[in-house]
C-alpha cells in the first residue's frame, strides 16, 4: 500500500468511527458491529476501585464504547481521610470542544461525581450540544449518602443538580439520600419507615418521592441502597410500573458500588434491555 492510499484509508476509518459507519471490508457479507458509544462525565481515583476506574472496563466488558470525560484526577476517593485532587475544570470545555469539532456523536451520556457547581454547568452544556432526539442521559446525582452530603459539597449543591441536571436526563439514578434531598423528603423518616414490620408506609413515602422525581420530567427513576434488615431494596420505575425489587444484603459498603451499578444499567439499557431487566441485572452483579 503506497503512502496515498493508506492517507485515504486512514481518513474513511476516521469519518466511520465519528459517525458509526461499519469500516470498509474485504468481505460484506458479514459486517462489522459497531458497538454504541457511551460518553461518561466522571473522576478519576487512582485508588479505592470506583468512578472512572471501574466504569470503563464495566462498560467495554458489556460492548459498548466508553468514552470519559474526566472531573477530577484523585490519588485514591474521598472515602478516605485525605486525597490529592488535579481539578480539571478548566480543561473540561476546551476537551469538549475538540469532540464537537470531530463531529463525534454518543448514543447515550452518563453525569456522575462533580466537584463544582461549574463543573455542573459545563455537564449541562454537554447534554445540550451532544443530545439527540434518542440520546439516553443517565444521571447519577453521585453527591451524598448514608443520611449526609459528600465531603465538600454544600446545601445548594443538590438544588443546583436537580434543576440544570435532573430535568434534562431520560434516566436518573439517586440512592435513597440523593433521592431525600432532591425531593425534600425526611431520610430519617424514610430510614425509620424501612425497619417497620409493615411496609405499607415505606412504599406510600417512595412512591410519593418518585411522583415527584417523574415531575422534574425523567422517564426512568431508580432509588438505590434502602435497607431493611438485611435486604437492600432498589425502586424501579418506568412509565406507569414501579417496581421493588429485594435482594439480601452482603458484605459491607464499599466505595464504587454506585459507578459498577450505573455503568451496568446504562450500558445494558443502551443494548435494549428493559430499565427493570437491567436493574436486576446490575443487583445480581
Amino acid at each position: 500500500m503506497n503512502s496515498k492510499e493508506k492517507s485515504v484509508n486512514d481518513h474513511t476509518a476516521i469519518d466511520n468511527e465519528r459517525t458509526g459507519a461499519a469500516p470498509a471490508r474485504a468481505d460484506r457479507s458479514r459486517p462489522f458491529p459497531v458497538p454504541k458509544k457511551l460518553a461518561v462525565i466522571n473522576d478519576i481515583s487512582g485508588y479505592g476501585r470506583c468512578s472512572l476506574c471501574v466504569t470503563i472496563p464495566v462498560i467495554s466488558a458489556l460492548g459498548v464504547q466508553c468514552c470519559p470525560v474526566p472531573t477530577a484526577v484523585l490519588s485514591n476517593h474521598t472515602g478516605f481521610p485525605s486525597e490529592y485532587k488535579y481539578d480539571f475544570t478548566e480543561h473540561m470545555k476546551p476537551y469538549i470542544d475538540a469532540w464537537e469539532q470531530l463531529h463525534l456523536q454518543f448514543d447515550g451520556i452518563i453525569t456522575a461525581y462533580m466537584n463544582y457547581e461549574e463543573q455542573v454547568r459545563i455537564a449541562a452544556d454537554f447534554i445540550d450540544r451532544f443530545r439527540k432526539d434518542d440520546t439516553m442521559v443517565f444521571v447519577d446525582p453521585a453527591m451524598a449518602d448514608h443520611g449526609r452530603l459528600y465531603r465538600g459539597f454544600t446545601d445548594s449543591y443538590a438544588g443546583y443538580v436537580r434543576d440544570r441536571l435532573i430535568r434534562q436526563a431520560t434516566i436518573i439514578k439517586p440512592n435513597i439520600t440523593e433521592a431525600c434531598l432532591l425531593t425534600g423528603f425526611d431520610y430519617d423518616k424514610v430510614k425509620a419507615y424501612a425497619q417497620e414490620p409493615r411496609q405499607r408506609k415505606l412504599k406510600s413515602c417512595i412512591m410519593n418521592m418518585v411522583d415527584e422525581l417523574r415531575a422534574l420530567g425523567p422517564t426512568g427513576i431508580i432509588i438505590t441502597g434502602i435497607e431493611r434488615q438485611d435486604r437492600i431494596i432498589n425502586v424501579v420505575a418506568e412509565g406507569d410500573e414501579v417496581r421493588f425489587i429485594s435482594g439480601r444484603k452482603t458484605g459491607q459498603s464499599r466505595g464504587g458500588t454506585g459507578d459498577i451499578f450505573s455503568s451496568i444499567t446504562a450500558a445494558s439499557v443502551l443494548q435494549g434491555m428493559s430499565l427493570e431487566k437491567a436493574v436486576r441485572k446490575a443487583a445480581g452483579f
